[in-house]
């Protein structure tokens, strides 16, 4: 009995996080795309945390990690399809119906990339 009292500790113990950053636990942006980008044409932004892609448009923001849906209590987690040196492509499930929005970013330069999948345009580092 007090191993089974263990065990089930230890699982919940294990199970817990106490970042909001790291609530996702497998979405792991690469470091030469972190931090903040500007589009030169719609002056939005997108911000790269080690878990997250946050868009903000005319003060607007959307967490696109913090906003997964739950169905039937099984996590819809974002999915990496392409995690290079200069390419960076994701896929987020969005809704019930399980479409998807597929992220792709190329790196141009150290300061420029370019969004070829969901929300396009040419982005510089701020």
């Amino acid at each position: 009995m007090k191993n089974l009292i263990l065990l089930l500790s230890l699982t919940f113990i294990t199970s817990c996080s106490s970042s909001d950053e790291d609530t996702q636990g497998v979405f792991y942006s690469p470091s030469w795309i972190q931090g903040t980008w500007k589009d030169n044409t719609t002056g939005a932004t997108l911000t790269f945390t080690k878990n997250d892609i946050k868009y903000n448009l005319k003060g607007s923001t959307y967490s696109f990690s913090k906003n997964q849906i739950k169905i039937a209590s099984n996590q819809i987690i974002p999915q990496q399809i392409a995690k290079t040196d200069d390419l960076y492509i994701v896929d987020f499930g969005q809704g019930l119906e399980g479409s998807l929005i597929r992220f792709n970013f190329l790196r141009k330069t150290d300061n420029t990339i370019e969004s070829k999948g969901h929300l396009p345009g040419n982005y510089t580092r701020q």
